[in-house]
């Protein structure tokens, strides 16, 4: 793929790159501190969880699921609740991003062959905000959450007290706002999903559960890549294609881009002045902007105010399409229907997202 053409297919990387570049040209030029920016451990961990789930969905693990609960009769209703809190809890565990790439397709392909078009546009804008949301519980359900409690070295009891109210609210909120679905029986195709077999699935979840082991700090980050790296070689090394470089790439360069600004005198006191006290505010607000993962990035460096910054930037995650990056993997996905509606789904979506924004800053200013 030529260069030119794919930055401007990505507009953030490209302004991540533009950014590390510019901001590394101020200061002296020091490979060591360059390289000690880079949060290696962070990527590595991405690196694996993506090649691992990637090998799930590859094997048919959330499919065969989800042909395990529904039978050929159900209702529209149902069918539409089962999508939306799928992203809701599989992305606390297999990120926002990948839950999206999973169940959205899914989601499609299922209601538009039961003829319920209709149901489009209202499941996958509950899709994105319940992936978005459910994934804040925990330190792996998104890039932002795996960084904050890498950087700020959370215990997981703590992340866990910041996050579930939140998360408890907004999974009660998506709940009730499925009671607007329609309520019609559907009769789904036939089932000729292939079977899948343990001795398949068995291996990626033991991987899986290594990750977690080491997000908990049991097991530490080279037996991990050790272990994974050459496992999934030998399971399948095609799943390393299905890794998200780019997102990798961002980190990268936001890394180095933070770390060179740390280096410049000015950057070193006023931004950190202007944030002390405000930090859920100004994450929320630069979010909408600038995209969550950017946004704690940039910030981190400069407060010691984890809680906050940990809820501005997942609260922030609602509002604008790009203030989570993967609320566009769902707006790509649904406008790749056949009769897309787009300016109905923004509407939907923006509509849903500041209903549900509005409900937690009420909830973090009057009771928390």
């Amino acid at each position: 793929m030529k260069l030119i053409p794919y930055l401007r297919q990505n507009p953030d990387l490209t302004v991540a790159m533009l950014f590390a570049v510019v901001v590394s040209s101020l200061v002296p030029f020091s490979l060591t501190a360059m390289l000690d920016s880079v949060n290696v451990p962070l990527l590595g961990l991405l690196f694996c969880l993506m090649s691992i789930v990637a090998g799930l969905r590859q094997s048919g693990f959330f499919t065969y699921a989800y042909r395990l609960i529904f039978r050929e009769h159900t209702t529209s209703r149902a069918l539409g609740r089962f999508f939306i809190f799928s992203c809701f809890f599989s992305s606390m565990l297999i990120t926002n991003d990948v839950s999206l790439i999973i169940f959205v397709p899914l989601a499609i392909m299922i209601l538009t062959e039961v003829r319920a078009i209709r149901l489009l546009i209202p499941v996958v804008t509950w899709q994105t905000i319940a992936a978005n949301m459910g994934s804040m519980l925990t330190p792996i359900g998104n890039p932002q959450n795996l960084f904050i409690y890498s950087y700020y070295g959370l215990s997981l009891h703590d992340f866990l007290l910041i996050t579930f109210p939140i998360v408890l609210i907004s999974g009660i909120v998506i709940y009730l706002a499925t009671f607007l679905l329609p309520d019609k029986e559907v009769i789904l195709p036939p089932n000729d999903a292939d079977k899948i077999t343990g001795r398949a699935v068995a291996p990626l979840l033991i991987l899986f559960l290594l990750c977690l082991l080491n997000v908990l700090r049991i097991m530490p980050f080279g037996w991990l890549m050790l272990v994974v790296v050459p496992a999934i070689a030998l399971l399948n090394r095609q799943l390393f294609r299905e890794v998200d470089y780019k997102l990798l790439l961002l980190f990268t360069f936001l890394f180095i881009g933070v770390g060179s600004l740390a280096r410049i005198p000015f950057f070193q006191s006023w931004p950190a002045q202007l944030l002390a006290g405000n930090e859920f505010m100004v994450s929320l607000v630069l979010s909408q902007i600038l995209s969550n993962v950017p946004t704690t990035v940039m910030l981190a460096q400069y407060t010691t105010a984890s809680a906050p910054l940990l809820l501005g930037v997942n609260i922030g995650g609602l509002g604008t399409i790009i203030a989570s990056m993967a609320s566009v993997i769902s707006f790509k996905a649904y406008i790749g229907t056949r009769f897309p509606f787009t300016r109905g789904y923004l509407f939907s979506f923006t509509a849903a997202n500041l209903s549900l924004l509005l409900i937690l800053l009420l909830y973090y200013y009057i009771v928390g």
